[in-house]
This record gives structure tokens, sequence and C-alpha cells, in this order.
């Protein structure tokens, strides 16, 4: 049973199957739900995604992840076994920014799930861009805003 948020106020919602077989099929949908502000207590999808996702096991994959794209840059093209090899001048630029959003995604205590789901988008989308050259975005702001999004409200 999970309690979510109607015009303010508690509704408890029961959990069945096929809620989590949905958030299994629309797991990357519902991230970029959360990333983008969505709220945990809008749907059982959204709640059961943002709780997967604030997991500690989850944010100590994500810090890994941020770990080996750290490790392939500085080592050069020989580190490259990933199939989309990493925009290595764009991360040793933001390498502290990198640190930091490790250090706080491996923090004890809550962190939102906002935050989580915009590191993970950064992370592991190939057209992020930590991997995508042509990508608009700024890495560091984006590395910025995931590391600070984790902060709980």
């Amino acid at each position: 049973m999970l309690v979510l948020l109607q015009d303010g106020c508690p509704v408890p919602t029961d959990v069945r199957l096929w809620d989590r077989l949905l958030v299994w099929l629309r797991a990357a949908s519902l991230d970029g739900d959360l990333a983008a502000g969505a709220s945990p207590d809008a749907t059982v999808a959204l709640s059961l995604r943002a709780r997967r996702l604030v997991r500690t096991a989850a944010r100590r994959g994500l810090a890994r992840a941020a770990q080996r794209v750290l490790a392939e840059a500085a080592l050069g093209p020989a580190a490259d076994r990933r199939p989309v090899p990493v925009c290595r001048d764009r991360i040793e630029d933001c390498s502290a920014e990198l640190l930091d959003l490790i250090r706080r995604l491996l923090a004890a205590g809550p962190v939102s799930a906002q935050g989580v789901a915009q590191a993970r988008a950064l992370l592991l989308n190939a057209s992020s861009p930590i991997y995508h050259r042509a990508s608009r975005d700024d890495l560091r702001a984006s590395v910025l805003a995931a590391a600070d999004a984790l902060t709980p409200c």
C-alpha cells in the first residue's frame, strides 16, 4: 500500500502486480518525468519508480558509473570500452563537479528522486553531453543541477 497525495490530501492506494509491471516497462519515461520535477506522490507508477531510484544500491550503481566515466576520461582512448566513448575534454573540465555528484550519491540519508533521475539520465543516456559531442547541453550545468537536485526538499 502507498499513500499518494490528491489535492493535498493523503490517499491510501493499493499496489497491484500490474502497477509493478507498468513501472518496469515505462522506467525510462518515468525517470524523465521525475527528472523534470514530477511529484513522486502523483501516481502509483511515479511513486514506485522513485522508491527504486533512491535506494542505496541504485545510488551506488550511479556513483560507480560516474567513477568509470572519470577513469575513462583520465586514461584516454585506450580505456574506451563502451560502445559510445566519453567526451574526455568535457569530463576533465568538470571533474570536480562529477566528484561532488559522486559524493552526494554515496552520502547517507535521504535524497530526492528528481536528482537521482537527473544523474541517471546524465550518466546512462548516450545522448547526454558526457557521450554525445553534438549535445547542446552544458555538462557542468547538468552535473551541478543533478547534484543540487539530490538534496531533498
